[in-house]
């Protein structure tokens, strides 16, 4: 084996360390060019305009609030129920609590399927259920009604120039009563109207009030076409209460059949002037 001098050896001690360190700077090089290349990955930077994931929310955490302007979401539609009738109001108050009427339940206890026979029984029982699955069904997206309100109005006070009506009292609450089968007992479902205002007074200058009077048959007693937007709806112990603001009603009457219209009253909407 040939032999080498300590000069020998110092020098290719140099050129080994020089090719150590080139090799070390090549190898960092490569991992940083590596994660610049690789946005979104641990470490890495986010592409300019490049949509992002946003990360998950946990329930009930708060999000970011909307601009003072936006208006939220109405809770409750845009149909209007005409005159409903006790058991349409039971149905619409579970609507509106988000509860599902025992339709099947219900239908099995009316009297003509439960004492059927075997064989006119499940035909009589579908029949039924269709029955009332349409008058649940016929509340969806019901946030209006429509109600007549049969009225009395007083003598003409000239102090105020107008008349007193005896409905749309303050506080007025209306009472519906349904049994939906003859098994079930009978539940009571209120509708309370809750404009602050006044709404039981009619104004009218004395000529228009005697014209009333007069196109009215003598009579004092009107009937008032009266709409109403759903407003809430809470629970007591007597039942579910519906709220609700009176949009306002046409003051008329059909005596003999023959409907006389004798005035009308609007109320702003809420918060309105």
């Amino acid at each position: 084996m040939p032999t080498t001098s300590a000069s020998d050896r110092r020098a290719r001690g140099a050129a080994c360390l020089a090719l150590a360190l080139a090799a070390l700077l090549s190898a960092c090089g490569d991992r940083q060019e590596a994660s610049s290349a690789a946005p979104g990955e641990p470490g890495g930077s986010h592409a300019p305009g490049a949509p992002s994931a946003a990360p998950a929310t946990a329930a009930g955490s708060a999000t970011p609030s909307a601009s003072p302007s936006a208006t939220p979401p109405s809770t409750f539609g845009e149909r209007q129920l005409d005159h409903p009738d006790d058991l349409q109001m039971l149905m619409l108050a579970y609507r509106l609590e988000g509860r599902e009427p025992p339709i099947a339940t219900w239908a099995g206890q009316q009297s003509r399927v439960a004492y059927a026979d075997e064989f006119q029984r499940p035909a009589l029982l579908q029949d039924e259920q269709g029955r009332l699955q349409a008058i649940y069904d016929g509340t969806a997206e019901v946030g209006r009604l429509r109600m007549n309100v049969r009225a009395h109005f007083g003598e003409y006070d000239s102090a105020r120039g107008g008349y007193y009506l005896d409905a749309f009292m303050p506080g007025s609450v209306f009472h519906f009563t349904a049994q939906p089968s003859p098994s079930e007992r009978a539940q009571r479902i209120s509708l309370q109207v809750d404009n602050p205002e006044e709404l039981n007074f009619w104004p009218l200058d004395a000529a228009a009030a005697q014209d009333v009077l007069t196109r009215n048959g003598g009579l004092r007693d009107v009937v008032l076409d009266s709409r109403l937007r759903i407003t809430g709806i809470n629970r007591r112990s007597e039942g579910p209460v519906i709220t609700a603001r009176l949009e306002g009603y046409a003051i008329g009457n059909d005596r003999y059949g023959r409907p006389v219209s004798l005035g009308e009253r609007r109320f702003a909407p809420a918060g309105g002037p």
